[in-house]
């Protein structure tokens, strides 16, 4: 019908414009998170996008329901504004009847989110959690860039001198942070002025040297460096400081290998979290079958919460939508802590809340105050 259409057309415009613009700022959000990490050279520029990737993936099935809900209420709120509703109600177009392209556009956005949650969610959380575990397991020289400074995490070391490195101390107990610059790295893994400055609590060491050579090993424990020339200068707290020349440094980087993730209730396929009765497990399988549920309730409110009077303007309830959005996600948020520390069975009671809402929202209050002051007259 030519009305369906172009109620359709109308909403659709909107949402898919919300939708990208919410899309492309939680990729500038996400974006920024993970570029910490690759400027300290715990990520590298494939990992970002990646990781990047998954993380939109996975938010699709929250900011699809949103930009569906604000969609309408722009698409509906300007049509009431030019009087476009009015005129279809005089024709004889019920607000009932304006449900069915409304829900056209809802139930198989609301089949894709389903399919988002059910199954794409855990296996991006998977690819995610894997990729970090990856990350996290990469030895220091792997992720060092030629003439840039890199941190490394803040771990208990692995690193120890070869014996018969001149007095080279082992490790010791505490955590160790190292701050490593290399100017060149050749293809062949020859170095040009390296400096490397490891921080043991409250005692400080400075490596530097001209030239070294990285040799690594993938299938021992260890990537060795070695330098030429090596100047050494350690301060520590209980003596006096020390300074050395040493002809040939050498130094060994833990190749560590990438550890199995722990066990993630996200990352759980969704077959398996329906039979288990782990309080995470049953509060993670609730939020994914919630999500289209609520993408089809956000979209039956907006119609209703669309309304507006002649001179109220299309943007009249776009705060309470907001509030009412807000309320709902911080509600669920807070349901499925709740299941998880067992004070709660389900998350279930905040998805009828807001059905309870639609309904109310759709009663005939005018009829009903007209006909309660005429029974009172």
């Amino acid at each position: 019908m030519i009305i369906d259409r172009h109620l359709v057309r109308q909403v659709a415009i909107p949402s898919v414009m919300v939708s990208v613009i919410l899309s492309v700022i939680f990729v500038g959000y996400s974006l920024s998170r993970f570029l910490i990490k690759a400027d300290a050279g715990l990520l590298n520029t494939d990992e970002v996008v990646h990781l990047t990737l998954l993380k939109v993936l996975i938010a699709l099935e929250v900011l699809l329901p949103i930009g569906l809900f604000f969609g309408l209420m722009l698409g509906l709120g300007k049509l009431h504004s030019d009087s476009e509703i009015v005129a279809m109600q005089a024709s004889g177009i019920s607000e009932f009847r304006i449900l069915r392209p409304i829900l056209t556009l809802a139930i198989p956005l609301a089949l894709l989110i389903a399919a988002l949650s059910l199954y794409a969610r855990p296996w991006a959380f998977a690819q995610s959690y894997s990729m970090l575990a990856v990350a996290e397991a990469s030895s220091d020289i792997d992720r060092i860039k030629a003439g840039q400074f890199y941190l490394t995490r803040r771990e208990a070391p692995d690193s120890t001198a070869a014996p018969g490195d001149n007095g080279q101390s082992g490790a010791s107990e505490a955590d160790r942070e190292r701050a490593i610059f290399i100017e060149k790295i050749s293809p062949q893994q020859a170095l040009s002025e390296v400096f490397i400055r490891t921080r043991t609590g409250d005692e400080i060491q400075i490596i530097s040297s001209a030239s070294g050579l990285l040799i690594e090993r993938p299938e021992s424990r260890y990537h060795t460096l070695e330098l030429d020339n090596a100047r050494v200068f350690k301060r520590v707290v209980d003596g006096p400081d020390l300074y050395a020349r040493i002809d040939n440094f050498t130094i060994k980087v833990k190749n560590q290998q990438p550890e199995q993730p722990a066990y993630k209730a996200k990352a759980v396929a969704s077959a398996e979290l329906a039979s288990s009765s782990y309080p995470k497990d049953r509060a993670e399988y609730q939020w994914r079958l919630s999500t289209p549920i609520t993408t089809v309730l956000l979209a039956l409110l907006a119609v209703p919460l669309s309304r507006s009077k002649p001179r109220q303007g299309r943007y009249a309830k776009l705060l309470l939508a907001f509030v009412i959005y807000a309320a709902y996600y911080n509600l669920i948020g807070i349901s499925g802590t709740w299941v998880e520390r067992q004070t709660t069975d389900s998350i279930w009671w905040v998805p009828l809340s807001l059905a309870l809402l639609v309904v109310l929202s759709y009663l005939p209050w005018h009829s009903l105050r007209s006909a309660i002051s005429r029974m009172r007259s």
